[in-house]
């Protein structure tokens, strides 16, 4: 559900179509709009409070070509979204590289 509503919210997809779009899997790491690079919570587990941080730093890794093995080529701006209480609570980082 979660990756239907992010792509919702970054304007990834037409509003409410995410699920046409997705059921395509165009998220995969070596396709046009990769999500979870590193795996997100199934992958990492979800340290409650830290995961937003942890998503960040995913984000610093990728954008400075410091993701290793799970590097998404050409990667220079990405966002965050992280959904918490519920989905009462919603919070976006967005990281790029300094021109």
């Amino acid at each position: 559900m979660t990756k239907y509503m992010a792509s919702d919210y970054r304007r990834l997809t037409t509003p409410c179509q995410s699920w046409k779009a997705l059921e395509e899997d165009p998220i995969a790491r070596d396709r046009g709009l990769p999500l979870n690079a590193l795996g997100g919570l199934i992958e990492l587990g979800h340290p409650v409070g830290a995961t937003g941080v942890r998503m960040v730093l995913d984000c610093a890794r990728q954008v400075t070509g410091r993701a290793g093995d799970y590097q998404i080529p050409k990667a220079e701006n990405l966002i965050t979204f992280n959904v918490g209480g519920s989905t009462t609570t919603c919070a976006s980082f967005v990281v790029g590289v300094g021109s």
